[in-house]
Formats: C-alpha cells, structure tokens, sequence
C-alpha cells in the first residue's frame, strides 16, 4: 500500500472518548491556496488558471508554522492548525504551546489549547478551554493560561487558570476573573494579569493585579489602570503594561507604563505613544522593542515598531519603519523578528512577516510571507515559531491571476498582475481571456476583460474595454462571448451580452440586449445559453435564463423560463443542468438545481433539491459536481459542495464540507477543482481553493466511536458508512512508521472493531483506516492514544454533544470505591446523582437523565471519586 499523508485525523487523551467525526475525502494537501476568495478556475493541459481578489499564494499551512530562524523556512513535520493561533509559548524540550481560537491541530480536536510535541505531532495533553485563549507563561510543569473562558483542564475556571503540564489538569490554583485575562508574566512567586476584569484573586483589582503563584490570591500590588490592559513585559524591577488606559500605577500614562514591582506605581518611563496602542513589547539587549498601530511613540515619528530606553521611554535612533500594524515580537540573537498585518519594512516588501537588525535597524533577508495577519512569534533553539490568522507560509506574490501546475499544485513563473478583481476565464487557442472588474493587466490598461498569452503571461492587444464588470466568458471559433454588468464593450453599446471578434475585440453585429445583468454563458453547437436575472433578452420575453442563436442572437424555440437568478448552466448532450436560486425551471418545481431536456427547455425528473443557492457545476463521467451556499442536497447534509449522480439526481457520498460558498468548479485529469470564499474543506485547512481526485471509493464518513487504551491492551471501534469495502486497520507506534495490523469488513452496521494487545506501558500508539489502493489509498478516523501503567479517573462527558433530549456519560474508574455522578444546570443546583462506585475499575457508559428527558440548555457533569471532582460542560439540543 503506498504511503499517504493521512487526511483527517482524531487524537484523545488515553482513556478518553471522542465523538468527533473525519471526513475521508482525499483532499490533495500539497495543491497550494491563495490569502483571498478565488472566483474562476479552468484547466487547460496541465495548468490550472485561477482568477479572483487575492495577492499571493503559497503552500497550505495552517495558522502555525515552525519556521528556520536562518532561512525563513517553513521546518517540518508541523500539524496544521484550524482557526487562529494567538499565542505561542516554547515548551522547553524543542516543542510548544499554542493558545487561540482554533479548533483542530494536525486533524485532532483541539478547543481553543494545544501542545505541539518536539517532533511535529500533537501531544495528548488536550484541557479544552470552553473561550479564547489570549496568553500563556510556562514555569515548570505549570502552565497558566488566561483567556475569555468559563471552563479549562476539566474544571470551573473564569477566565484564568493553572494546568499540569503533563496532564492537562486545572490544579487548585483558581484566582477566578470576572473578566478577560489578556495578558500574563510570570516572576519568581507571582503571576502578573492584565485585562479587563475589576476582581480576581479575591480582590478588588482594576484591569491589573499581581497573584500569588501558590495560592492565586491577589498581592497588594495594586496599579489600578482606568480602563484594560493587553500587554505585560518583565523588566528588571519593573512590570512594563500597555493597553488602552490613561491612567495606571498613580500616574497619567497614556496606553503604556512601567510600574514598580514592589509598589506598583508608575516610573518616569512614559513612551506615550500617541492615538496609537502597543501591540507587542520586548526587552532584551538593553532596550525595549515595541510594536503596535502607533506612528510617534517615545517623543518620535515612528511607524509602528520603535526601541525605547528602558529608563526613558524615549525612542532611540532605530526606525525600521513598518508600513501597517506590528503584532508579534521576538528578539533572538542580535535580529528583532516582526509580525503583523503589514506589506513592507524599510521600504522592502514583507508579507506581514519580516526581521530587522536590532543594531542598524536595516531589513534582513529573512522572508517567510505570510498569507495574512501573524499575531504571535516565539523562539526555541534554531526554529522560530510563527502563529496567527494566516493559513499558508511560504508564499510568493500573484496579484488576481495565477497558472499552477494542476499536478502539483505549484504555481508556475506565469504572472499577469492584475489590478482588480478576476470573475471569470477562459482559454483557446493559447490565449487566457480574462473577465471581472479591474482596470490593468501587467503595464497595460484594460478595463474588465483582457486577452493574456497563455505561455509567457503578456497582454495581447485584445482589448475590448468593458464600461462595467464581465462576470462570464465563454470561447467558440472566433468568437468570444461575454456577459456580466456592463452597458458599453467592444467599441459598441452592448447590453450586458455581447459577443467579441477573438482576433480584434470589437463587437459582433451579434446582440440580445438583455433587460438586466447576464450571470453565466455557456455555448453548445449553435445555441448560446445566458442565465442571470433578466426577464426579456434575444428579442422577447424570456425569464432569467434562455437560449440564443449563435449567429442571430435571437431567442430560439428553447424556452424553460425560472422564477429566479441563474448563476450557472453546464450543457452536456441532450441536457443542460443549471444551477441558481430559483424553486421553478422548465415548468416543474425545483430547487436551485434542475436538468433541462435541451430540445423541449422541459424539466427532466432529475431533482437533486438544493436547499440553498448554487454557483458553479462542473461534470466529470457520470457526476455532477455543484458548488455553492447551500448545506444540503437531496435532504443530505452537503455543505457547499457536493456531488450528484448525472442520471439520478442523488448526492453520492463523496463530501467534502467547505465552510464557505465555493464559486468556482473545474474538472481534468482526474482532478475536481474547487474555488470560493472558504478556509477549511476536507477537514483540513485549505484556503480558497483546493483539489481532490475524482472517482475514489471512499467511504461517507468514518467517525470513531471508541478509542480506549489499558495497561494490557487498546481497543477502538469506528463507525464507517457509505459502503461496505474492506478496510486496512494500521498502527503508528514508537519506531515512528505506519505498519498494517490486519483488515475488516464492516459488520451489518457499519462498525469496524479492533483489540490491539501489543502494546507496552508507556508507549504512544496512533491507529487509523486505510482504504482504496496503490496512488488512491486514503485515510481517516485516525486517533492516538498512551499506554498507562493503571487506569486513571476520567470524565469524558455526554456521548454525542451536543445531546438529543438524553445523556449517556462516558467516564473512567481506576478503582472501587464511593463514585459518584451529578447533573446540575447553570445555576449550580443538582438535577440528578448516580452512584457509580459499583460498577468497579474501568471505562463506563451510563445514562443521566432524570425523568425520561432533558430540556434544551447548557449542563455540567461533575464526577466524585477519593477526594477528586472532575466536571465536563454538556448541551441539550431538539
């Protein structure tokens, strides 16, 4: 079998349960994204020729990255990361800790908290904070983290907490904030919290306190600033703060300070940083570099990154001069290391990621390019890791149009530059015609539709000089059709259709003046089929979608008439399917999809009922592929893409899940390309545009149901629908390779269920399914679990949650004795208690439900055992 890349994958504590769910979809993850929405898509050979909004492109990577502090590199293995990376601390032995608002790393579930291990994988360790994290300070084996939560390391814990560093676990520690915890240091006996609370630590404290690292009570220390704090820095005697206060530490500061560690007062470092706030702050080398929105800080004209005298306050001489906001820091070995949401320092490109000298202040080679906004940077050792908003690293500039390799994914040297927005392209005859609402290519200008030579990227002299948008093209012969917003193109007046000379751009005598705008095109033979949202076009009345003569432009007998916008048509011999937000199409009732008989205009009985409007449709051998704001399909949940069976209408299993419109669809080579507006598609993080094999067995869906290890033994079970085809069972285990355990048959319920008794207390073991053969093999329902020495007590909570009107409760005795489980609703009041003692050492499922049924709602679980109380937040949903 050959070696893949898993595609989706589910970690777990050892013991503990997950009901998350892996699609297994074979998304390609090397195929590279773009940092904004891409709207058109059409191969052409081996090239993928995509157009939109964005400026860059680059590989895949997730919104944290270890990069080579001497290259800019991005250094593998790494997980990728969903969601957004907020902050980052190095974990000591090479790995490191991770704070956002994310909700998966390397494929695993991960809310919101991760630890990413030395080697690239993600470590068990999983306290699942219910809010944003915000910060972190590492101290041993403590980890405190602060954030906007209600609930981490399975207890109650608002808004700040103290963990175990190998468990997980929230300790006693409990200074209890009654609002954001933004930012932490840790000192020798005291941690140091800003943010926008007014108590914590049992204490009234304004925005500002310093806690007890023993017992989280609130110190004396007490600076009271006007309004929250963001940032705190340790300098020698005195806690630096920025935030948007005016006044801190007994003195008027305005948006920054340092306070007296002993008294808390303000010293006479007064940066004042204008209307401006700091962002990020670092003292090292006898200065303090900060960085944030200002332009004058320290009494100079500084662009968003300044040194400061750490006695002073005062700007020094260095000036890099950023051009946007700086919101990361780090200082590593005479280089100052600068993230944020800018495009140049000192006046050299750098995408939102750059290095300075701290002596000169002169830019640095280094140049990772990040897709967008980088918020934290940490150093350990050689690597330098980078989090934030960003989901590729790495990338290289392509401003609305770019050629990939449709095989790798790489893009090509082909690079037009488009100033604008790219909705539509076409090719023939090596020739990439361009349409959407911009108004250069490269040096020329061009407004809204361009001829670019398909082999070196150069403007033709083509330029029919559209007045408005052009949002479709469409290539036959000589002839190029286009349509859109426009009222003037081609040297004529051309109501939002027209049809263009390919060799000299002018106008056609060709003209259906179309009473509104035309939104898709597509030609077969001698018809010419327009969509949009016009109710009179070819010289008569027609609604919203019609048949023209290609060489009169008039309406022919073709006459299927909808009662909404068309966005797309795709002719494929006797059928045209067209895609919208109509619920009527050649005279029968249907739901944004519809298959028209291309002879009548009549509905045929294909009916897939999309619940939502459709984009884009592309067909590939016997399926029809649709992309757009729908989430579902034939009563199936299908979020913005799916396929449909070409004579059925019924969805297949093959779903992917984009969390966005996909606008844009293109099929060759035994690929399916996709385009829109999303972040995340298979499961994984692939901005904007993403490709997947066409005709891969897979199956719907794999979840897995159970994965818990023992001292003697690890058992897993995986629920797996869509078909019936063998699986490979393969295990991941300390010599690091994946190695085949045997294979299954799914039973009569889909269920694949696996004891592996091979294992040594200790290990860490990863198991997963793989399916299909040779270059098609895929993966899912990977999860990784620990060996103990002896079972451990774990609350694993409600199996669903969400939970339908009951409550199965998943937990771990390591032993006899009193148990106890409880159900209590927001308030606190108990609802329900089970003694659970009885059932004796091991993993139990029980149910918790008082009275047959549970109101919708929010609940906390809370299990006793030996003088330990663990708790799991649980909802109720009809």
């Amino acid at each position: 079998m050959a070696a893949m890349r898993p595609r989706c994958l589910l970690v777990l504590f050892a013991l503990v349960l997950s009901a998350a769910c892996a699609r297994a979809q074979d998304l390609d993850p090397d195929f590279w994204v773009t940092d904004q929405p891409v709207y058109a898509l059409v191969r052409d050979g081996n090239t993928l020729y995509i157009g939109g909004m964005f400026t860059h492109v680059g590989p895949a990577t997730g919104a944290g990255v270890p990069l080579s502090l001497a290259s800019g590199a991005v250094v593998p293995p790494y997980p990728k990361v969903i969601g957004t990376v907020r902050v980052v601390a190095p974990d000591g032995s090479g790995g490191w800790y991770l704070g956002g608002a994310f909700s998966s790393v390397g494929g695993l579930p991960r809310a919101n908290l991760a630890h990413v291990l030395a080697d690239g994988s993600v470590a068990a360790w999983d306290p699942s904070p219910d809010g944003t994290v915000f910060c972190l300070g590492v101290s041993g084996s403590t980890i405190y983290v602060g954030g906007g939560f209600s609930s981490v390391g399975g207890q109650l814990r608002r808004n700040v907490a103290a963990l175990d560093a190998v468990s997980g676990a929230a300790s006693a520690w409990n200074p209890d904030a009654d609002g954001y915890v933004n930012a932490l240091a840790v000192s020798a006996g005291t941690i140091y919290a800003g943010g926008t609370f007014r108590n914590i630590g049992g204490e009234a404290r304004n925005n500002i306190a310093a806690l007890d690292a023993a017992t989280g009570a609130a110190t004396a220390w007490d600076p009271n600033a006007d309004t929250y704090v963001s940032l705190l820095a340790l300098g020698e005697n005195v806690v630096y703060a920025c935030g948007d206060f005016v006044n801190i530490g007994g003195q008027t500061r305005y948006y920054a300070a340092a306070l007296d560690v002993t008294t808390g007062l303000a010293t006479a470092w007064d940066p004042s940083p204008g209307q401006g706030r700091v962002n990020a702050l670092v003292v090292e080398g006898g200065a303090v570099y900060a960085g944030g929105t200002f332009t004058s800080i320290g009494g100079q004209l500084r662009g968003h990154l300044a040194a400061l005298d750490p006695s002073t306050g005062l700007a020094t001489a260095w000036d890099p001069n950023v051009n946007s906001e700086v919101d990361a820091l780090s200082v590593v070995a005479g280089t100052v290391y600068v993230g944020g949401s800018f495009t140049s320092i000192g006046g050299q490109e750098r995408q939102n990621l750059g290095a300075v000298e701290a002596g000169s202040g002169a830019v640095t080679a280094w140049d990772p390019s990040a897709s967008n906004v980088v918020y934290a940077l940490a150093a350990s050792g050689s690597t330098l890791y980078a989090g934030g908003t960003f989901t590729s690293m790495g990338t290289v500039r392509r401003n609305g149009l770019a050629a990939l390799d449709a095989t790798t994914g790489v893009p090509t040297a082909w690079d037009p530059s488009v100033h604008g927005t790219v909705d539509a392209l076409a090719v023939s005859a090596g020739t990439v015609y361009a349409g959407g609402n911009f108004i250069t290519v490269g040096p020329e200008y061009r407004n809204c539709i361009a001829a670019i030579d398909a082999a070196t990227g150069s403007v033709t002299a083509w330029n029919p000089d559209a007045n408005n948008t052009v949002l479709a093209l469409a290539v036959s012969g000589s002839t190029v059709y286009a349509s859109g917003y426009f009222t003037h193109i081609g040297g004529g007046d051309r109501n939002y259709i027209a049809a263009l000379d390919a060799a000299t751009g002018a106008a056609t005598a060709w003209n259906p003046n179309a009473s509104n705008w035309v939104l898709s095109l597509a030609v077969s033979g001698n018809t010419v089929y327009a969509g949009g949202n016009f109710l009179y076009i070819g010289g008569g009345e027609q609604w919203w979608i019609a048949g023209l003569d290609a060489t009169t432009g008039k309406l022919i007998a073709w006459l299927p008439s909808a009662n909404g916008y068309v966005r797309a048509i795709l002719p494929n011999g006797n059928t045209v399917y067209t895609g919208g937000y109509f619920t009527v199409m050649g005279g029968a009732p249907r739901n944004r999809l519809a298959a028209l008989d291309a002879t009548t205009g009549n509905a045929t009985a294909w009916d897939p009922n999309a619940n939502g409007t459709v984009s884009c449709l592309a067909l590939s051998g016997g399926t029809v592929y649709a992309g757009g704001n729908f989430t579902s399909i034939g009563s199936q949940v299908r979020n913005h893409l799916a396929a449909v069976d070409a004579v059925t209408g019924a969805p297949t299993s093959w779903s992917p899940e984009a969390n966005g419109i996909v606008r844009a669809l293109a099929v060759g080579g035994g690929m399916i390309y996709a385009a829109g507006d999303f972040t995340v598609i298979g499961g994984q993080p692939q901005s904007f545009l993403a490709a997947f094999p066409t005709g891969v067995p897979v199956p719907v869906l794999v979840s897995l149901a159970r994965a818990e290890s023992y001292p003697d033994r690890v058992e897993l079970l995986w629920q797996v629908s869509g078909g019936g085809a063998p699986v490979t069972i393969q295990r991941r285990g300390p010599s690091g390779e994946w190695q085949e355990m045997g294979t299954a048959l799914p039973d009569g319920t889909g269920r694949v269920a696996y004891t592996d008794r091979e294992v040594r207390v200790g290990a860490r073991y990863g198991y997963r399914l793989a399916y299909g053969e040779g270059e098609r093999t895929g993966f899912a329902g990977e999860a990784w679990v620990e060996v103990p020495a002896a079972l451990t007590l774990a609350l694993r909570g409600a199996q669903p949650n969400p939970s339908p009107e009951r409550l199965s409760v998943s937990f771990t005795l390591p032993g006899g004795g009193p148990a106890t489980l409880e159900l209590v609703d927001v308030t606190g009041r108990r609802l329900f208690s089970r003694e659970v003692g009885g059932l004796g050492a091991g993993s139990h499922v029980v149910d918790l439900t008082p009275g047959g049924s549970l109101a919708p709602g929010l609940y906390w679980l809370r299990l006793t055992h030996g003088g330990t109380t663990l708790t799991a937040k649980t909802a109720i949903v009809r």
